[in-house]
């Protein structure tokens, strides 16, 4: 009998065994990167013609996710709408690089998905300190998803810290997937200079969504 909760249940052409190392490896993965079950299955995107180009575009580094992150390549998807597949899209990306990297993973942290907003109210939380080993994986992990990043009302000590882990990943040239509602131009009104010229950095790739919220 097929396991439902297996990514892989219809194309793997060989019966669920509670011992598979292919859904040991990927449930590893999937638990250590805090992407809500929810989203652990990859969504099923249909582009509204104003976005098929950049559809095309995010498949493209999604297909050749490998290369993107070895060459230590970043990514901004960004609208000026919510709800129209933003997160969906870098889930997508984050997904993929964890289906080419299972084999021989040996139980190594290689992405974390981080709700911006919510990570910055946690690291205020002085009462309750995140343990040193998440933050060593938010500087280390082979990719990172920085969601809703530019979000507003972001504080001097927000910055600060944001600005910690992207230095970091940006000097060890380590993969990071951001996505918010802030145009590339207006990053630095909402982050400052120094944190939007960390995302509107070379490696960057600037990617826009136009469509409708489809929630």
């Amino acid at each position: 009998m097929k396991n439902p909760n297996c990514w892989y249940k219809d194309v793997c052409g060989v019966e669920c065994e509670v011992d598979c190392l292919r859904y040991i490896e990927m449930k590893f993965l999937m638990d250590n990167s805090d992407i809500p079950p929810k989203r652990q299955m990859p969504d099923k995107l249909i582009p509204e013609v104003v976005d098929k180009e950049a559809f095309v575009a995010l498949n493209d580094i999604r297909l050749d996710v490998l290369n993107f992150v070895l060459n230590g390549e970043n990514l901004y998807i960004w609208s000026k709408h919510t709800g129209n597949g933003k997160t969906s899209w870098a889930l997508k990306i984050m997904l993929r690089f964890f289906n080419e990297v299972w084999a021989g993973n040996c139980f190594k942290v290689r992405g974390k998905f981080v709700h911006v907003p919510t990570l910055l109210v946690k690291l205020k939380d002085f009462n309750n300190p995140l343990p040193e080993y998440y933050k060593q994986d938010l500087l280390e992990c082979d990719l990172l998803i920085l969601d809703d990043i530019a979000s507003t009302g972001i504080s001097q000590y927000d910055l600060s810290q944001l600005l910690l882990y992207i230095d970091h990943r940006s000097l060890y040239e380590k993969s990071t997937i951001y996505t918010g509602n802030v145009s590339p131009n207006e990053l630095q009104l909402v982050l400052g200079e120094r944190l939007a010229s960390r995302i509107n950095a070379k490696s960057t790739t600037k990617i826009e969504l136009k469509g409708s919220d489809r929630r």
